[in-house]
């Protein structure tokens, strides 16, 4: 009964109505987010946001060359904060243009040694200065069932996202404890809940999501916060690369995979391809609640799907998760483009 009552209060949140977003130059911050698949408006929130600061912050947004954590950069630069993006490969450190508040600085999260370098290079930069917030957006996906991934490729994902968050973790806490630094570390609704194709995905978010608790937890009193961002679909280039993946792997299929999986890569690449989400920029600025916000909560589910299937995967017994999940595929007609 009380879970029915919880579930009601929640809709009801999300069907009220408020007036357009805007932005107060005070520490309060008034938001109203709109939907992106209809017209209406919904939740109001009142957001104690530090906009008001003695000095401009410094922080470092890994994946920063683009999607999530190149909006991240740009809404930090717009407030006059100094930002350290940490970007992967070399090409992408002359796409950005130069702004005297802008360092970029080459990191690979999926390497120790790199880590450790880019810290160090940011430190160089900090000369004495501390990082004020750390948001950790660098991750990687590719679709595949659990029994025909490869090892590398499952290998390649974990050490990304969940190794990459482990040694970002590291790195951050030392340098953020003591006057109230922030580490938001971005996750997925894929870190609650488990959705068939993304085997590898989910497991290295709900392994972030799993350190993000413990951390939080050790480092208790020593004034730092670790926060946790929750997206939904994110209308970004890891979402429009996952339809192509899908056709590379139809076409390296057996007869005999072809007939056991085949119809569920043609409906999940349906799903993909014409996925509704929220841009890159709104899913920043709730990422700026995260850093900013005077009593965050442990965890930010952005966007309304992000609130729902958490929601519904908390709820509903297994069994009716997996009915859920296959009816969210099932209910696609097959492409008849797909070989």
């Amino acid at each position: 009964m009380l879970r029915c009552h919880l579930v009601l209060g929640i809709f009801f949140v999300l069907d009220r109505g408020c007036g357009d977003r805007r932005r107060c130059p005070n520490i309060s911050e008034t938001i109203c987010v709109r939907s992106r698949a209809s017209d209406s408006a919904y939740v109001l929130h009142q957001v104690d946001i530090l906009w008001m600061r003695e000095s401009m912050a410094n922080i470092l947004v890994t994946g920063a060359a683009r999607g999530i954590g190149r909006s991240v950069v740009e809404r930090a630069l717009a407030r006059g904060d100094t930002v350290y993006a940490m970007v992967r490969k070399t090409t992408d450190i002359h796409n950005f243009p130069p702004v005297k508040e802008l360092h970029v600085v080459q990191m690979n999260v999926a390497n120790t040694d790199s880590v450790a370098e880019g810290f160090d290079e940011v430190d160089r930069l900090l000369n004495g200065a501390k990082l004020n917030g750390i948001v950790h957006c660098a991750a990687i996906s590719m679709p595949g069932a659990i029994e025909l991934t490869a090892d590398s490729e499952f290998e390649s994902i974990l050490n990304t996202n969940a190794m990459g968050s482990l040694r970002i973790l590291r790195a951050a806490i030392p340098r953020l404890r003591g006057h109230n630094g922030r580490l938001v570390l971005v996750t997925s609704l894929w870190g609650q809940a488990s959705g068939p194709l993304l085997g590898a995905y989910c497991a290295s978010k709900h392994a972030i999501e799993s350190m993000a608790d413990t951390a939080r937890r050790e480092t208790a009193g020593m004034n730092l916060h670790i926060v946790v961002a929750e997206p939904g679909v994110v209308l970004t280039d890891m979402l429009t690369s996952q339809a192509p993946a899908v056709q590379h792997y139809l076409d390296a299929m057996s007869a005999k995979e072809r007939s056991l999986y085949g119809a569920l890569y043609k409906r999940y690449f349906r799903v993909v391809s014409s996925a509704a989400g929220i841009t890159a920029e709104r899913c920043a600025a709730h990422i700026d609640r995260a850093l900013f916000s005077r009593r965050p909560p442990t965890r930010y589910r952005i966007g309304n799907d992000s609130k729902i299937v958490c929601l519904l995967n908390w709820l509903l017994p297994d069994r009716w998760m997996d009915r859920m999940m296959a009816l969210s595929l099932n209910n696609k007609p097959l492409p008849a483009d797909l070989s």
